[in-house]
């Protein structure tokens, strides 16, 4: 039945059937019906039933349909909770005076306080440095600005800290008077953290550079104070050596000692003198080649088997300067060689990473320490007894002017691998870049 006529027709059948009702025992009780004035008693009594019950309809439809919205904005009200309530960042409301009169679960767990306990509590006591949140928001309020954005740290219930971005969004009357806000804020530990260990690399990187630059001033000034004289004492020696054949053996452990403070000299000025770098193609993998040839007989001597598993003739081009290439690889592999002295394997290996070349050399030695990887590119600091300290100094140096980047790999007992990273290149892509 249609709910528009509902009460009208059902309560017009009802008169009606009550007036016939009445008619008929009143007919039955033996009395005369007047019927043109029982037709118009009947039509009268119907039309003012129809209009009364055509409000009764009318308010019942306007219940059913506030039942209806009723129904739809708690359904709404849920699905929008749900919403809030799975999203990853905090959305809060505020009233008039910043008492907070709304959060969502996400609230908790940013700052591991319950929902209830904290509605109706101000919002800046959750804050840290509050003075400066409450100065921002403030200027913004008085200059009637309508949103705006800050970066702060929450106070967690276990006492840390937990960094939030904020975005907010003010109302204000027609009078201009603040009547609350509404926003949201993202937990932004993690790139805050990482910022920060970026700005603590870099930090590292400004001290490194500055202690080769200090490097380069000593490493200056030892050769020239020292080497020259040091020339003189080597070229004495040798004419004393011809006047005193029986202490030979003396001589020889001086020579080789005079001989080792001029490699020292030799390395310090490579770090104190620049470089000139003459790039041109080179083929990887040829120039490593060249460098196991060369350190193969000290290889065997060590009862070390040098292991490779590419060939001279597999393409790989980079640009570099081959002599300073050549410097790098048999740093590192003399240090591998070094830290083997019971013998074992080297592998030499090359893989293309995306548009690098990336080179591993790995030993079998007795590894290093988290403490000593941190401090290998120190200059002077060596695992070696004998070591000068320099040599990983050079190798980053090298790389640095080529654009590339060392990675190690270290474990206690078992080895190390240097994994170095250089740029691929090809020849196309260069001769495009010099037309341009």
């Amino acid at each position: 039945m249609n709910k528009t006529y509902q009460v009208r027709i059902v309560l017009s059948v009802l008169a009606f059937i009550l007036i016939i009702s009445w008619d008929f025992f009143y007919y039955l009780g033996g009395y005369q019906i007047n019927w043109p004035l029982d037709l118009a008693f009947t039509v009268v009594v119907l039309a003012g039933i129809w209009i009364v019950s055509g409000y009764v309809d009318r308010l019942n439809l306007l219940v059913s349909d506030l039942n209806k919205r009723e129904k739809e904005a708690h359904e709404l009200t849920e699905r929008l909770n749900r919403i809030t309530d799975n999203l990853q960042e905090i959305v809060f409301e505020t009233d008039e005076k910043g008492h907070i009169i709304f959060l969502n679960q996400a609230w908790k767990q940013m700052t591991g306080y319950d929902i209830d306990e904290c509605l109706g509590t101000m919002y800046n006591q959750y804050f840290d440095q509050e003075e400066r949140v409450i100065q921002h928001l403030s200027s913004v309020i008085k200059e009637h600005k309508d949103s705006g954005r800050i970066e702060l740290q929450l106070l967690h219930k276990e006492g840390k800290k937990v960094w939030g971005d904020v975005h907010y969004k003010l109302y204000f009357d027609e009078q201009h008077q603040f009547t609350g806000g509404i926003g949201t804020v993202a937990d932004i530990t993690k790139q805050k953290l990482a910022k920060l260990e970026l700005e603590r690399s870099n930090q590292q990187v400004q001290m490194q550079a500055q202690k080769l630059a200090v490097a380069g001033q000593i490493a200056a000034g030892i050769a020239h104070e020292v080497r020259n004289p040091l020339t003189s004492v080597n070229g004495f020696l040798q004419l004393m050596k011809t006047q005193y054949p029986e202490r030979t053996d003396y001589f020889d452990i001086i020579f080789s000692e005079i001989k080792r403070i001029d490699f020292v000299l030799s390395e310090l000025l490579v770090l104190a003198k620049p470089q000139s770098v003459h790039f041109q193609e080179v083929q990887l993998h040829g120039l490593l080649e060249q460098v196991i040839t060369l350190l193969k007989t000290n290889a065997v001597l060590s009862n070390i088997d040098l292991k490779q598993p590419f060939k001279k003739q597999d393409a790989g081009a980079i640009l570099a300067d081959a002599n300073q290439m050549k410097q790098l690889f048999i740093n590192l592999i003399k240090n591998a060689i070094e830290a083997m002295p019971e013998g074992g394997s080297i592998y030499i290996s090359t893989e293309k990473v995306m548009n690098e070349w990336k080179i591993t050399i790995q030993d079998e030695g007795k590894g290093m320490s988290e403490e000593d990887i941190q401090k290998i590119y120190d200059p002077f600091f060596s695992t070696k007894t004998e070591g000068t300290g320099l040599g990983l100094t050079i190798c980053a140096a090298i790389l640095k002017d080529h654009h590339g980047r060392m990675d190690v790999v270290s474990e206690l007992g078992k080895g190390t691998a240097f994994h170095i990273y250089l740029p691929v290149w090809q020849k196309c892509r260069q001769q495009q870049g010099e037309r341009t």
